[in-house]
């Protein structure tokens, strides 16, 4: 396939190449041939990890196959870590993390207050401000409001999304000569650039390590942070050799977090500035799960506030649905595996074409090409719950373990400004930067904000 359609039209150019030559195709992208399949075979790459290894792939599309190389699993750690510390938890650490997504959201209505005309705001830099002082929380369990450890968050999250690739569709340079951009933007970042902003970071989980292996306990950290239960997990205090692991493992979980919650929270607010039908609804049903702080008298949202927000997670999962995925989840061959008509050699990346499941009039009926916001309101299919039909998250044992929390925080997000003000896009419109990866790079655009005659909040 020609480089200008797959970059520009990757969806018509991979659907068409689909329909004319079988369920499966090989591709050349950036210097590797990839396998991408039809949604026939969605739920076998997507599930037998035997075969079509998640981790490998993972690894190997996010230009670091020395992942697997290490003596314990990256992924697997973070599921075991979300799954069994995380979302056992996730009431109470919503209640720590309510004050934070309000200060930030209610500081951005603020810039609205008295004026007589839509007012222009950085919502992105909000959003990572917000998703980075959030996760610093969740994963050393101190409330951080010091600004260079949240910029220093900031700059990971970037820097390994840079590194990782998923900046590379849009430069013409990193386009074109993608093997010498990977090792020149590899040695970059991971030699100079990551080591540097990652540091404070890194000292303060040491710092918190080095007092347990020093006093042989863990009282001084928060029992409800990642770092906590990381030793814990270890049934002893951990090892100098395991104190770097863990410090390694938290660079890991800033990317996973907060690069790419914040990426669908601009999709779901830039979705919902352009459609704004919809806002009444969303602040009707606001008005009616806001529950009331037994201590201060005021209204707050909680987690089964959220969670009885019916009409916000059905428009969160359209936003997912139609926002144009192609490439989604990797997988990686593990041995020679007949597929349709073909043999896919070991070793080779595949994938399937989201678009051919999201849009699919079989799975969703005849108006499955068409935005429907509450189409999913009163079902049992939430923003959350994934199947062969719709893996945004993708699918299987390596399904993303934190889509429970991610979208309790795009609800607590989105909720907390749209209770201040109303939402537009400048234009009425925004613009999709990186058609093929839609994933991760979220769209460019100007919100505008004005206020509410009554707050909700």
């Amino acid at each position: 396939l020609p480089d200008a359609s797959l970059f520009q039209y990757p969806r018509q150019a991979y659907e068409t190449a689909l329909k004319n030559c079988g369920s499966v195709i090989g591709v050349y992208r950036k210097n590797r041939l990839e396998y991408i399949v039809d949604n026939s075979h969605t739920l076998q790459v997507l599930t037998n990890d035997a075969v079509f290894s998640a981790e490998q792939g993972t690894a190997a599309i996010l230009n670091m196959p020395f992942l697997t190389a290490l003596p314990r699993s990256l992924i697997g750690t973070l599921d075991k870590v979300v799954n069994k510390g995380v979302t056992p938890k996730i009431e109470k650490l919503l209640v720590k993390l309510e004050p934070i997504f309000q200060r930030y959201m209610f500081g951005l209505a603020a810039q609205a207050d008295g004026a007589n005309k839509p007012v222009p705001v950085e919502l992105v830099h909000s959003v990572h401000e917000a998703m980075a002082e959030s996760m610093l929380l969740l994963i050393i369990g101190a409330v951080c409001q010091d600004k260079e450890l949240v910029a220093a968050a900031i700059e990971v999250a970037n820097d390994i999304a840079t590194v990782t690739g998923i900046f590379q569709n849009i430069g013409y340079w990193s386009r074109t000569f993608p093997t010498t951009w990977r090792v020149f933007t590899w040695i970059r970042m991971m030699i100079f650039t990551i080591p540097w902003t990652f540091r404070k970071i890194a000292c303060s989980v040491w710092k918190d390590l080095k007092r347990a292996r020093q006093t042989g306990n863990t009282n001084h950290i928060d029992p409800d942070c990642v770092v906590h239960w990381l030793v814990k997990d270890n049934g002893h205090i951990p090892s100098f050799t395991e104190c770097i692991w863990i410090v390694c493992f938290t660079l890991g979980i800033i990317f996973a977090s907060v690069h790419q919650t914040s990426a669908v929270i601009v999709w779901v607010f830039y979705e919902l500035a352009v459609k704004r039908e919809y806002l009444p609804a969303l602040r009707k049903e606001l008005s009616s799960i806001l529950e009331t702080d037994p201590d201060t008298g005021k209204p707050v949202l909680t987690y089964a506030s959220l969670r009885n927000a019916e009409q916000l997670d059905s428009f969160i999962r359209e936003v997912m649905r139609m926002k144009g995925d192609t490439i989604v989840v990797v997988r990686l061959t593990t041995k020679d595996v007949p597929l349709g008509r073909y043999v896919i050699p070991k070793g080779s990346l595949i994938t399937p074409l989201a678009t051919l499941s999201n849009e699919n009039v079989e799975y969703w009926g005849e108006d499955a090409i068409k935005f429907i916001g509450d189409r999913w309101v009163g079902t049992d299919k939430t923003a959350a719950s994934i199947s062969a039909s719709y893996w945004p998250f993708g699918l299987g044992r390596f399904a993303c373990p934190g889509r429970f929390l991610a979208i309790a925080e795009i609800k607590l997000m989105v909720l907390t400004l749209i209770s201040r003000v109303d939402i537009f896009m400048e234009g009425g419109k925004y613009e999709i930067v990186d058609p093929l990866n839609t994933v991760s790079v979220p769209p460019h655009g100007q919100l505008l904000i004005s206020p509410l005659e009554k707050p909700f909040l």
